[in-house]
């Protein structure tokens, strides 16, 4: 595994600085995005508007915490999902299947997104910043990095299962890049949506909860969410692997 972990190291600084041109460009992007989420939740508090609960500061918290989780992902796993799309619709994993390790993980981790590293690191160090306005303990730091790695392990498992829908629906290759939309579309306070919404996307599929898990446990501490929102991780995980497992069989080579 640490020589795969090499390889794949190696081969993604290779294509970074082939296409480093598209990489700075992806990364000004990401970074004009997320001054456009602060920038408007600052107008929206400027006008002396607010959302009852939450304050400026408490808003760019849930801002950074989700853009930092997201990158987590793309770091380790937004390249391989990428390529995963197109291997199973295209029978192209015979590589990937025939090797000695797990193929599950092997068809996830296939590169490592540079860009997104650069984009984590600005993000983070907003996310600190915001942190330490809130005068939190070393504690609450240190479950907030858990969570940044949890919460982006969820949006992990959600693509997974996504994806290995493509073994049997072939029709459904935009479900690549929904969970990334809804975790946009609910980097938000859970409050401001209706509650239906609220029930499904905290209850069911945990992305409300998923990005707004930080506020909560800084506000309340560890309360019962936070073990449901675990429980929740590992059971989807489970959920992919047993997919993964069934889609495989259903697999047809293009060789």
């Amino acid at each position: 595994m640490i020589r795969i972990g090499k390889t794949i190291w190696k081969k993604s600084i290779e294509e970074f600085l082939i296409y480093r041109t598209a990489s700075i460009i992806t990364f000004v992007l990401a970074l004009i995005f997320l001054i456009i989420e602060l920038v408007t939740g600052n107008i929206y508090y400027a006008d002396n508007r607010s959302i009852p609960g939450w304050t400026e500061n408490q808003y760019f918290i849930l801002i950074t915490f989700v853009n930092s989780s997201t990158y987590v992902y793309n770091i380790f796993f937004i390249l391989g999902h990428e390529e995963l799309n197109d291997d199973i619709l295209e029978g192209n994993l015979d590589y990937i299947l025939i090797r000695p390790s797990s193929s599950y993980w092997l068809s996830a981790i296939r590169g490592i997104d540079i860009p997104s590293i650069f984009n984590f690191i600005i993000t983070y160090i907003l996310l600190i910043i915001f942190l330490n306005k809130e005068v939190i303990t070393q504690f609450q730091f240190i479950v907030v990095n858990i969570l940044i790695i949890t919460t982006a392990l969820m949006i992990f498992v959600l693509n997974q299962i996504c994806l290995t829908f493509l073994f049997w629906f072939n029709g459904l290759v935009g479900l690549g890049g929904v969970v990334e939309d809804l975790f946009n579309f609910a980097s938000r306070p859970t409050k401001i949506f209706p509650k239906i919404i609220q029930n499904i996307f905290v209850f069911v599929i945990p992305i409300l909860l998923a990005t707004n898990i930080t506020n909560e446990f800084l506000k309340y501490g560890i309360q019962s969410y936070f073990i449901y929102y675990l429980i929740l991780l590992v059971l989807f995980y489970v959920i992919s692997r047993f997919l993964w497992r069934l889609g495989i069989k259903k697999y047809v080579s293009a060789n």
